[in-house]
């Protein structure tokens, strides 16, 4: 499928279901970045790769394209054939990462996840990360532990006050669910409190993709009641990389007070 224009992307995007999308970037990115900025800020259009594709060689700057969002670049220079297959291969990488997504899904339901919001519990997600941590020093690969917390306003105030937090938990814990990747883990450590493990990640990297996800949450309007606008759920982050000899326990106290560091900040 072909859309001209970014508001015809948006609707071949929402009515459709794609496993990899091209952008051409034309002389102007502007039109390119700003779909694939607003993906980023989509649940469901999340994870879907995404390829920008330049009339020429010209100066872009990567590290800009990655927080955008952008999984690879290619230009009219790149043979066609080439990037065919560079294309196919997102699509044959998402595809597969969402077989394994559903696979995870089913047992969201299990008496041993929070009730709630389907994801891990504080014991089970501290059993997981213990050996998450032993793999990653086996494969010398680093991790990396987010906290999230509701972070504290009027309107969350008022929305707890009728239990309406309490009845956005379960959409904002499949939202956190959907929005890390598969080989990550999502937990549920207190009431208004959530934990990711992020294998093969930096500390700086990890805490991005949590602002990322808080970002796409902060987008999402609850319902707070009769006669009352509904609220937003915004979060404070934390993050934290496992250092040589770290227990998990610590990683995981250590990324909690950077939540608390970088709120006593503002």
């Amino acid at each position: 499928m072909a859309a001209p224009t970014p508001y015809t992307a948006f609707d071949f995007l929402h009515e459709s279901s794609f496993d990899a999308a091209v952008l051409w970037g034309a002389d102007d990115h502007a039109p390119a970045l700003s779909i694939a900025s607003g993906m980023k800020r989509n649940t469901r259009l999340y994870h879907i790769p995404l390829m920008l594709y330049l009339r020429g060689k010209n100066e872009i700057n990567l590290g800009e394209l990655f927080h955008r969002g952008f999984a690879d670049v290619a230009s009219s220079d790149t043979p066609e054939i080439e990037t065919a297959e560079r294309v196919l291969a997102l699509a044959q990488s998402h595809r597969r990462q969402l077989t394994i997504r559903k696979a995870l899904d089913s047992v969201r339901s299990l008496e041993i996840m929070d009730p709630s919001t389907g994801l891990f519990t504080a014991e089970l997600f501290a059993a997981h990360l213990g050996r998450v941590a032993e793999a990653s020093r086996a494969r010398r690969r680093p991790l990396s532990v987010c906290v999230l917390r509701v972070r504290e306003g009027d309107a969350v105030t008022l929305a707890r006050q009728g239990g309406w937090l309490d009845r956005a938990m379960p959409q904002i814990g499949a939202m956190i669910s959907r929005l890390v990747r598969v080989e990550d883990t999502a937990a549920r450590l207190a009431k208004e409190v959530f934990a990711l493990a992020l294998p093969a990640t930096r500390g700086e990297a990890a805490r991005l993709a949590a602002e990322r996800i808080a970002a796409v949450i902060g987008c999402t309007a609850f319902d707070a009641g009769p006669d009352r606008s509904p609220f937003v759920a915004e979060f404070d982050v934390g993050a934290a990389e496992l250092r040589p000899d770290e227990t998990p326990g610590l990683l995981l106290e250590r990324a909690s007070t950077d939540l608390f560091a970088k709120v006593g900040q503002l």
